[in-house]
C-alpha cells in the first residue's frame, strides 16, 4: 500500500509541474525555446559530421579544417557574453528570432559557398547566431518559469541533447545521398519555422520591468578578475579551458579521424558521433547525482579517468566494436561540463554571478577553440593518432589539477 501511495504521489506531482508549465500559455513559450536550442546546438555538430565531404569538395588541409571548427566555437564563444547584454537593451524575444535568423542565414550561405572564404564566413553566421541563443534561452525560461526554473531549462536542455544526438546522422545521410549542401541547406526550413515561432509566442520582455538597475559592467569584471586569483576559481577556470581544447578538438575531428584513420564510411562515422552524444542522456544524469553524493573532486576523477583511458585507447581500436566501445567510454567527458559549471557558477562571486559566468565562459570556450587547430596541424603532419594521445595527455593535467581543486560546496 505504501509503495502504491508513493506512486500516486509521484504522478500527481508530475502533473502539479506539467499544468504549471503549461499554464498562462507558457507551454509554448517552453516548447519553442527548447525546439530552437536543438537546432541551435545541434547545427554546431552537423559540421563535423559534413565536415570529410567538405574537405573534398574544397581540397582543404586538416589544418583548413581545424580553423574551420575553430572559427565556428570562436564566433560562438564571443556572444556569450553580449547576448545577455542584448537581451536586456532590446527584449529576449528580438534576440533569440535574430540569432536564429542569423544562424539560418549563415546555413544559407554554407550551404550556397562556392569557395573556402564564403564557406568559413557563412560558419561565422552560424556560430554568431548560436552563440546569442546560446545565453538568452536561459535568461528568458529563468523569467517565465520563475516557480519551475530547473525543471523548465531541464527540460529544454535534454531537448537539445536530441539535436546533437539526430542532426549530425541525418544530415551526414542526406549529404551521402544527393551531396552535403543538401545536408546542411534541409536545415534552413526549421530555421525560419523556429523563428517564426519565437516572434510569435516570445514575449517582448520576459523579465521585471521594475527591476533594481544593474550593476555598471566595469564593477563586475574588476570583481571577476579578482576572484581569478584564487586558487578555486583561478584552478577551475583553468580545467574548463583545458577540457574544452579536449572536448572542441575531439567532437571537431573525431568523423574524419574515423574515415582517414579507421576506413569507415561518411555516415557510418557520424551515426558514432550520434551514439557518443547519445550517451550523454545516461552519463550526465549519474555524474550529478554522484556529485552531490559524493562531491565534485571523486566524480570528477571517475570522469576523467574514462575519458583518458578512451583516448588513449582509441588509436589502437581497430575492429567495429572496439571503436563502438571506445566511443561509449570516451563519452564520460560529456559528463564534466555539468560538473564543471557548477564549481564555476559556486566560486564566482556572488555580487557579479550572471555576468561573471558569462564572462568565464567566453574565456574557456575561446581559448579551448584553439584546440582544432592544432589537431588538424598534427593530422596534415601525419600524426593523426598522435593528436588523440595529445588529447589524452592534456585530458590527464585536468584529472591532476582536479586533485587540488579546493572544496566548494559539495
Amino acid at each position: 500500500m505504501i509503495g502504491v501511495e508513493r506512486s500516486r504521489d509521484a504522478v500527481a506531482r508530475v502533473r502539479t509541474a506539467a499544468n504549471e508549465l503549461r499554464g498562462d500559455g507558457r507551454g509554448w513559450v517552453l516548447v519553442v525555446v527548447a525546439v530552437g536550442w536543438a537546432l541551435a546546438i545541434g547545427v554546431r555538430l552537423v559540421f563535423p559530421a559534413l565536415l570529410p565531404a567538405v574537405r573534398r569538395s574544397f581540397g582543404m588541409s586538416l589544418s583548413t579544417a581545424g580553423l574551420l571548427i575553430t572559427v565556428l566555437w570562436g564566433a560562438y564563444a564571443s556572444m556569450q557574453f553580449p547576448g545577455g547584454i542584448l537581451a536586456d537593451r532590446y527584449g529576449e524575444r528580438a534576440v533569440l528570432v535574430a540569432a536564429i535568423a542569423l544562424g539560418g542565414l549563415g546555413v544559407v550561405a554554407v550551404a550556397a559557398a562556392t569557395t573556402t572564404v564564403t564557406f568559413f564566413l557563412g560558419t561565422v553566421g552560424v556560430g554568431v547566431g548560436v552563440g546569442l541563443y546560446g545565453t538568452t534561452r536561459l535568461t528568458v525560461l529563468s523569467d517565465v518559469f520563475t516557480d519551475r526554473t530547473g525543471t523548465a531549462i531541464g527540460i529544454a536542455q535534454a531537448t537539445g541533447n536530441v539535436g546533437t544526438m539526430a542532426l549530425p546522422p541525418l544530415a551526414a545521410t542526406i549529404a551521402a545521398a544527393v551531396g552535403w549542401r543538401l545536408g546542411f541547406g534541409a536545415l534552413v526550413p526549421a530555421f525560419a519555422v523556429v523563428a517564426v515561432a519565437l516572434a510569435l509566442v516570445i514575449p517582448r520582455r520576459s523579465g521585471d520591468a521594475d527591476a533594481p538597475p544593474v550593476r555598471p559592467l566595469w564593477a563586475d569584471v574588476r570583481a571577476v578578475g579578482r576572484a581569478l586569483t584564487t586558487r578555486a576559481l583561478g584552478l577551475g577556470t583553468l580545467c574548463m579551458i583545458l577540457m574544452m581544447f579536449v572536448y572542441q578538438s575531439f567532437t571537431g575531428f573525431y568523423p574524419t579521424y574515423l574515415v582517414v584513420e579507421k576506413g569507415l564510411s561518411e555516415s557510418g562515422a557520424a551515426t558514432i558521433l550520434g551514439l557518443f552524444f547519445a550517451s550523454a542522456v545516461v552519463v550526465q544524469p549519474i555524474a550529478g547525482a554522484a556529485r552531490d553524493r559524493v562531491g565534485t573532486r571523486v566524480t570528477m576523477t571517475a570522469i576523467l579517468a574514462g575519458a583518458v583511458c578512451a583516448l588513449v585507447a582509441l588509436p589502437l581500436a581497430e575492429s567495429r566494436a572496439g571503436i563502438l566501445a571506445v566511443t561509449l567510454l570516451a563519452s564520460t567527458q560529456l559528463a564534466f561540463w555539468p560538473i564543471g559549471n557548477t564549481y564555476i557558477v559556486e566560486t564566482v562571486p556572488d555580487e557579479a554571478k550572471g555576468t561573471g559566468f558569462g564572462l568565464v565562459r567566453t574565456g574557456f570556450i575561446g581559448l579551448g577553440a584553439s584546440g582544432p587547430v592544432v589537431v588538424g596541424a598534427l593530422g596534415d603532419a601525419g600524426r593523426f593518432d598522435a593528436a588523440f594521445f595529445l588529447l589524452a595527455g592534456v585530458a590527464t593535467v585536468v584529472l591532476a589539477l582536479g586533485q587540488v581543486l579546493p572544496p566548494v560546496g559539495r
